[in-house]
């Protein structure tokens, strides 16, 4: 969830890993900040008016440092890696106990695909980048689309069989998610597409858990989940990636 590919800079950076954040951190915009200070302020009141505990901390942070992750994505500036992976743990945990399984694997398919590789490769992050980037055309879509309906039958079946608290829908979310993260790494813009499904598919994952009451983290996820919806959308018209997949539109995705 929250998922959005984060724009690679074109020249090595040569400070440190703190410094590099810093110089991302700067990047902020107004309607970014305006977005990430409002779920700081949702989450943090939702936090201090219920009990603390453990997992309504672990909830906290992960949608407070994932949030931010998302929003500086959607401008631009990858903050994943350390941070992502932070988020990922929090989000992990959280619907372990909602018993969300597809949700889980969902998380760790997107850290290493995502935030390993970011990791390791910050200094250089996306270099010839606008020449890699691919968009689907009509052949690729219609193998994604019968790729995604295959992996949503196939685990429904297995999610039920595990008991998953929302079968057909977790596994739904795990359906776009992985394969979001495929063509993420084959560097196709429609990415973007999928994970704005994939959120889509989030917020009804977890109002169906607040309205039947089986995770104590359901408002503040769902709240998130709408936030990272309307950062989806704004990345699916505005990021780099949607520009530069326009850019080489010449270049299809056909298998």
């Amino acid at each position: 969830m929250g998922k959005d590919l984060p724009m690679p800079t074109q020249e090595r950076f040569e400070g440190n890993y703190v410094q590099w954040l810093g110089v991302e951190f700067k990047k902020i915009n107004l309607v970014a900040a305006m977005i990430w200070f409002f779920g700081i302020g949702f989450q943090t009141a939702l936090l201090v008016t219920n009990p603390i505990t453990w997992q309504a901390f672990v909830t906290y942070l992960a949608t407070v440092v994932g949030l931010g992750c998302t929003v500086y994505m959607m401008v631009g500036a990858p903050i994943n890696g350390l941070l992502g992976l932070i988020s990922v743990f929090g989000f992990v945990t959280v619907n372990l106990f909602a018993h969300h399984w597809w949700s889980v694997v969902d998380q760790i398919i997107f850290a290493c695909a995502i935030d390993i590789p970011l990791m390791m490769k910050w200094r250089t992050w996306g270099q010839d980048f606008g020449a890699k980037v691919r968009k689907l055309h009509l052949k690729g879509w219609m193998v994604t689309i019968l790729s995604i309906v295959v992996e949503w039958g196939i685990l429904f079946q297995v999610a039920r069989l595990l008991k998953d608290s929302q079968p057909a829908v977790d596994a739904l979310v795990l359906a776009f998610g992985a394969t979001a993260s495929i063509l993420c790494v084959m560097h196709v813009s429609n990415t973007y597409t999928l994970w704005l499904a994939e959120d889509v598919v989030n917020v009804l994952l977890w109002f169906y858990a607040l309205k039947d009451g089986y995770s104590p983290a359901a408002l503040p996820m769902l709240i998130s989940t709408l936030m990272y919806t309307a950062t989806a959308i704004y990345g699916q018209f505005f990021s780099v990636w949607h520009k530069a997949g326009n850019a080489n539109g010449k270049i299809a995705v056909e298998n």
